[in-house]
């Protein structure tokens, strides 16, 4: 045996002695390492870990089981409560008021969340804790309460060998843990896909599951919203939109609601819808989509003056090279549309050429493109 062979050895056993005492710290701080003895003393874990309850004489293996059959209880009843307490939290709290907290600054928004769950959780720990002492006491003998505070020394090794052969829970909550996150992100996913697909029952069948479970999803909502489009609820897709706006903290969906009130809305009351519209947006291109749009609804409602009139204005705009957010060859088509009506065959033939040529590949028509798709 070689100088070498003496270094891999020793790096063997140093890297064993290293994963063992890794172990053990992690041991140590598990709910399994519940008791360790410090000379003929015992010292049992009470379910807050800080707090320990000390007995002048070493407890007998009998003692030691009842007392971790004990201690598994209280902690599975505190695991419990502490699921418990999440659940009502985010469904009587966070879900109910989330806009509220979004609106106020962010440290009193920080603070109302954290004090109210950490107050509840450490006054369940001190009664679980209770309950846990007076069985203990009950059942093994008073004791003298003291800091429970177990080291690499003092830890029993037949208990750490049994931790190492037990089938570990924390994996099963891992592995739930991994199932929910999943759930969570791919189901969204899901619902865009089915809504790409033209399968919209079942988009407002797993959105209206989803937001069940999850009210605050403002990516979910506009996904329901065009599925109730294309089924003409219109009303209820509006609903949904401004839903979108509320918990997305934004009006990324406000086009979209103009755009749906369109298909039912009566057409005085649409062309106030559309002036009010412009009237709250400071973006000028954006302007000028919500007169073109206005404009081809007056066009779909046989308004063709008024329509014509716009539609030129616009591709003036469009000329002078404004900023716009319209398609312009939408602009010149659904200007020809309007020279049709009106009786200037030439012009409508000229306007709808033009159009042509700047999108070959488009199918012109005139519907809305307030409306995000999918």
């Amino acid at each position: 045996m070689n100088i070498m062979d003496i270094m891999e050895i020793f790096k063997t056993v140093k890297k064993t002695v290293n994963i063992d005492i890794f172990r053990k710290s992690v041991f140590i701080n598990s709910q399994y390492c519940n008791w360790y003895n410090v000379g003929n003393n015992t010292i049992l874990a009470g379910i807050m870990r800080n707090i320990g309850y000390f007995y002048k004489d070493k407890l007998s293996a009998e003692d030691i089981q009842s007392a971790g059959k004990i201690y598994r209880k209280y902690t599975t009843i505190m695991n419990c409560v502490v699921g418990v307490e999440i659940l009502l939290y985010i469904y009587l709290v966070i879900f109910p008021f989330f806009l509220q907290f979004m609106k106020q600054q962010f440290i009193i928004s920080v603070l109302a969340l954290s004090i109210i769950p950490l107050l509840a959780l450490y006054l369940s720990y001190i009664v679980v804790n209770k309950l846990y002492e007076n069985e203990i006491f009950k059942t093994i003998g008073e004791a003298k309460k003291t800091v429970f505070k177990p080291t690499l020394k003092n830890i029993d090794e037949q208990a750490f060998q049994t931790y190492l052969k037990t089938p570990k829970k924390s994996i099963y909550v891992v592995l739930l843990l991994a199932i929910i996150f999943l759930g969570y992100v791919l189901t969204p996913l899901t619902i865009q896909h089915l809504n790409r697909s033209e399968k919209y029952n079942s988009v407002i069948r797993l959105s209206n599951i989803y937001l069940k479970i999850v009210p605050i999803a403002s990516n979910v909502y506009p996904q329901r919203a065009y599925a109730k489009l294309k089924l003409g609820q219109y009303e209820a897709a509006v609903a949904d939109y401004k839903l979108a706006n509320e918990y997305s903290l934004s009006d990324t969906y406000s086009s979209d609601i103009v755009g749906v009130k369109t298909y039912y809305m009566p057409y005085k009351k649409m062309l106030g819808e559309f002036d009010s519209a412009m009237n709250e947006e400071n973006i000028e291109a954006a302007k000028y989509l919500l007169r073109y749009e206005k404009a081809v609804y007056q066009l779909k409602n046989k308004d063709y003056k008024t329509a014509y009139a716009e539609l030129n204005n616009l591709v003036n705009a469009y000329g002078q090279n404004k900023d716009v957010f319209f398609s312009p060859a939408y602009a010149y088509y659904n200007r020809g549309v309007a020279r049709a009506a009106l009786g200037d065959g030439v012009g409508a033939k000229a306007d709808k050429a033009k159009a042509k040529s700047m999108c070959p590949e488009c199918k012109f028509n005139q519907e809305t493109t307030l409306i995000h798709t999918p």
